[in-house]
C-alpha cells in the first residue's frame, strides 16, 4: 500500500511528493465534504477580498491588482498559528526585477480575516504537503499570507504576474484560487531552471492549490482577461510564502 497522507482540504494524499517533480498540484475538495465551519470561513474569505486596496506598486497607468499582506508564525509541535508584527514586503531585485529591491508597504489582514477557520485549516493542509523531512527539520514556520485580485476590463488585462517568469525567493509557495469570475486567462506556467515551461496548470474551482518548491522551478501566470461578452473580470486567490524560522 502507498504511504498517505489525509488532509481536510485536499483529502488522501501520497507521501512522495516532490520527488520528480517541484511542482504539486491539489484539486480542492467539494465544500459538501468539508466540516461547516470551514464552509462559512470560505465564504467570509471570498467576500474579503473585497475589501483589499490598490497595489500602488504597479509600473502600469491602470491598477490592475489589489492585495492586503501579513505574516504569521506557525508552531508544528504544539498547532498554534500566531500573527507576527506587520512589516513591509521585500524581495531582491535579483529575485523580483520589476518591484524587487525595496520594501513594499501593503496593508495588513484585517482583524476577521486573521482568525479565519478556512485560512488556518489551508496553512495546516499547505503544511502537511510539503516534504516531510523538510518540516520536521523546523519547528516553526513563517508564512506570509496574500490575499491578491486581479482585475481586467475589456481594453485592460490584469497581470497576475508583471515581472514574468520567476522565483519567489522562498522556500515553497503556495497558491489557492478563491473564486473567478468571467475570467479567461490566469494560467500557471511552470518551468525548469533553463526556463524550458514543462506544466501548465488551470486553477478553476475554490480551493484548488498549487504549491511549488521555488529554487527548483521558475513560475508565470499568463494574463486575465475578460471572457466572452462581459465587461469585467476578477481572479482571487489566497497565496503563502513559506519559510521555516530557526529559534
Amino acid at each position: 500500500m502507498t504511504p498517505s497522507i489525509q488532509t481536510e482540504l485536499f483529502g488522501t494524499l501520497p507521501v512522495d511528493r516532490f520527488t520528480d517533480d517541484p511542482v504539486v498540484m491539489l484539486p480542492g475538495r467539494s465544500t459538501a465534504d468539508l466540516p461547516p465551519d470551514i464552509v462559512a470561513g470560505l465564504s467570509e474569505l471570498a467576500v474579503d477580498f473585497d475589501d483589499l486596496a490598490d497595489d500602488r506598486w504597479l509600473q502600469t497607468e491602470y491598477s490592475f491588482r489589489k492585495r492586503r499582506f501579513s505574516l504569521f508564525s506557525v508552531d508544528t509541535v504544539e498547532r498554534r498559528i500566531e500573527q507576527l508584527e506587520h512589516r513591509a514586503f521585500y524581495q531582491e531585485e535579483t529575485v523580483n526585477p520589476y518591484a524587487g529591491g525595496f520594501e513594499r508597504k501593503f496593508e495588513p489582514l484585517a482583524e476577521r480575516t486573521t482568525g479565519n477557520p478556512f485560512l488556518h485549516q489551508l496553512m495546516w493542509d499547505v503544511l502537511a504537503v510539503l516534504p516531510q523531512a523538510r518540516v520536521s527539520a523546523a519547528r516553526h514556520w513563517e508564512i506570509g499570507v496574500h490575499l491578491i485580485r486581479i482585475v481586467a476590463l475589456p481594453d485592460k488585462p490584469g497581470y497576475p504576474a508583471p515581472e514574468g517568469m520567476h522565483h519567489d525567493g522562498h522556500a515553497f509557495t503556495s497558491i489557492s484560487l478563491i473564486n473567478r469570475v468571467d475570467v479567461a486567462g490566469g494560467r500557471s506556467l511552470f518551468a525548469d531552471l533553463d526556463r524550458v515551461v514543462y506544466r501548465k496548470l488551470e486553477l478553476e474551482t475554490p480551493i484548488d492549490t498549487v504549491v511549488f518548491e521555488d529554487p527548483r522551478c521558475l513560475h508565470d501566470v499568463t494574463p486575465v482577461t475578460v471572457a466572452g461578452e462581459a465587461t469585467f473580470a476578477s481572479r482571487d486567490v489566497c497565496g503563502f510564502s513559506l519559510n521555516p524560522l530557526a529559534r
